[in-house]
């Protein structure tokens, strides 16, 4: 494990089980469920720039979840409808038109 990264959480067997937070040496910090050391469970990857990741783990990979950016739009994987070829405005725009 890298000597910057943080573990807060519960153990049963001597292996990370339960609730728990883990820093990553980036800063990141994940909350949520682990099982024998790995991300399992719900939980949520919260990112130093204000976005979060919600999702629901499997043996340490996200088998379903959902990005929302700081600004509080949900990233859509499919009719994703900003910034795109069509319509070049940003979330912000549309919601709140263009400043002067």
């Amino acid at each position: 494990m890298d000597p910057t990264s943080v573990f807060i959480a519960e153990t049963k067997n001597g292996r990370i089980e339960g609730n728990g937070k883990y820093t990553f040496p980036n800063g990141n910090v994940y909350v949520g469920q682990f099982k024998d050391g790995q991300f399992h469970g719900t939980g949520t990857i919260h990112f130093t720039n204000g976005g979060r990741y919600d999702a629901s783990w499997i043996n340490g990979r996200a088998v379903e979840g959902k990005f929302t950016f700081k600004d509080g739009l949900v990233y859509e994987q499919e009719d994703w409808g900003y910034c795109t070829p069509a319509d070049r405005r940003f979330f912000h725009e549309k919601v709140h038109g263009f400043n002067q």
